[in-house]
């Protein structure tokens, strides 16, 4: 056992461990009750400088299949119709509901032709684990496809609900629209005087 001789000319202090200087804060705190992970390819692809907050939540709870889908809520309440509410034809999942399903792939189809790309026409994880290894970087061009992908899952979801919970329906063309003027309206706050495509794609004023 390693023996400890006491410095009597030293007075005593209190140090917190987990903190690399000694001192307490929360942050080293969360630190030490948390089990670290290794980053995940799509961190980046949800959480980047330019995010809207609210919509990159929404996107990762479905990238972690956490969203209460008509399929997850089967499993608890077998009772409940899994049939999707937009289309009424297949059931509801994150796949199903974000890529298969014709009104979100009708909406994909619109946002890939203004992003100057075609739809690939990959589904939920393939096209997750695409964008993660393509979108990388914060160009603008880069930041439009994150934003695209962000918003478009967020509004796409928030149409899932107004049906369900408030008995209201927008076409794909409207809900397209929504997500059109978001991404719109954030790329407005860049710099983009030497990005012109950009800004011809996205109407934006470049000054």
């Amino acid at each position: 056992m390693p023996s400890y001789n006491p410095n009597s000319s030293v007075n005593d202090r209190v140090r917190w461990l987990p903190s690399s200087n000694g001192t307490y804060s929360a942050s080293s705190a969360l630190a030490s009750l948390r089990t670290p992970h290794p980053i995940v390819p799509w961190f980046k692809l949800v959480w980047f400088p330019q995010n809207i907050p609210r919509m990159s939540f929404i996107l990762y709870v479905a990238i972690r299949g956490r969203l209460s889908t008509r399929d997850r809520i089967h499993k608890y309440d077998p009772m409940v119709v899994t049939t999707c509410v937009i289309c009424n034809t297949h059931p509801e999942s994150h796949a199903h509901l974000f890529f298969k399903c014709l009104f979100s792939r009708a909406i994909w189809t619109q946002l890939m032709n203004i992003c100057g790309s075609p739809w690939n026409g990959l589904f939920w994880n393939a096209f997750i684990d695409w964008a993660s290894t393509h979108w990388r970087g914060n160009s603008p061009t880069i930041v439009a496809d994150k934003l695209c992908l962000g918003v478009a899952v967020y509004h796409i979801w928030r149409e899932r609900n107004c049906r369900i919970f408030e008995g209201t329906q927008k076409t794909s063309s409207v809900v397209a629209h929504f997500i059109i003027d978001t991404i719109r309206c954030r790329l407005s706050s860049f710099n983009l005087k030497n990005h012109p495509i950009i800004s011809l794609n996205w109407n934006v004023n470049s000054s």
